[in-house]
């Protein structure tokens, strides 16, 4: 028989769904959570967005997918928490929780007895991820990135099915131009990922902006996913473009504050040694130049006329 479940001290009967704050250790911070309890058994999914909090498509979409899933029609569960990094999203800060400056998507796993950002990652790790056999973070480039919809599908962990499954899952991302191999560690789901949960991360807005459209093409994404896990009924789409495999990035942070001049646009192809932007001082000095260092296509790049040291300024992939 279908039981209630319980994730953050909120709990929902089968076939219903209940939404409230749920405590971070000894914090004041609260994360909004809704818990849809399917009325059938089946797989357990826990979607996050706002980990970053401006990235409004992913965040709207999360809002809209609590309100409208429907319990009785589901097998299996959905945990939501939208948006994670609520400081930031009231503040309109990007890439950091405002109370301690870090980015809450560099802590993970976590730290019980770290500042407020830790103990975010912390009680994501342990009483949300931990509990779930599918996640997915949802992003889109925050405030000063510019970005085309992609997935990154995790490419470091011991358990290769996990690796496998979570690589065929991200084939049914429709919105995505990429489909990017990552090899970072302590994003949230590349942790989780290690850990042993398959999961995504869908990037799909960008500049601080949203609209209708890309929180409709959001939903779908994840809609369609949810059929791959058989947690809604019906055949999960392909895409009718398929999307580029990415397995090779490089990650250009500033060295330097100044001002960034980019020299390439989003998903424009580049050869190695083609200059990819500039950074000057407040007088036009250059202070540093970048080049591309393999054949790619350009990911990502910085909006931010002004940028500080450690600041993502632009990103290219290739095979």
């Amino acid at each position: 028989m279908k039981r209630t479940i319980t994730f953050g001290g909120i709990s929902a009967e089968p076939g219903k769904k209940s939404s409230g704050f749920a405590p971070v250790l000894d914090t004041d911070c609260q994360l909004p959570v809704t818990v849809i309890n399917g009325s059938e058994d089946g797989k357990t999914l826990l979607l996050t967005a706002g980990i970053h909090g401006g990235e409004y498509p992913a965040i709207q979409s999360a809002f809209e997918l609590a309100r409208e899933l429907n319990a009785e029609k589901l097998k299996g569960q959905v945990i939501i928490i939208s948006p994670v990094n609520t400081e930031a999203f009231y503040k309109r800060r990007a890439c950091i929780v405002p109370s301690d400056g870090k980015n809450l998507n560099r802590l993970f796993p976590g730290d019980r007895n770290g500042s407020i950002g830790d103990k975010i990652a912390y009680v994501l790790t342990h009483e949300y991820q931990s509990k779930v056999d599918f996640y997915i973070d949802m992003h889109g480039g925050d405030i000063p990135i510019l970005l085309p919809p992609y997935v990154y599908f995790p490419g470091i962990g011991e358990n290769k099915e996990v690796l496998s499954y979570a690589e065929k899952a991200s084939e049914y991302v429709l919105s995505a131009k990429y489909r990017v191999k990552s090899s970072a560690v302590t994003g949230a789901y590349n942790s989780c990922a290690i850990r042993g949960v398959p999961s995504l991360l869908i990037e799909l807005g960008s500049a601080g902006r949203w609209s209708r459209e890309e929180v409709d093409a959001y939903k779908k994404d994840i809609v369609n996913i949810m059929k791959f896990l058989n947690i809604i009924d019906g055949e999960p789409e392909k895409p009718v473009n398929k999307a580029k495999l990415i397995t090779k990035s490089v990650y250009v942070d500033a060295e330097t504050a100044g001002c960034w001049y980019p020299a390439a646009e989003v998903e424009d192809k580049v050869k190695k040694g083609d200059k990819l932007g500039i950074i000057t001082d407040l007088f036009g000095n250059v202070l540093k130049e970048y080049y591309a260092e393999f054949d790619a296509e350009i990911i990502y790049r910085s909006v931010s006329l002004g940028i500080d040291k450690g600041d993502a300024v632009i990103t290219y992939g290739g095979e």
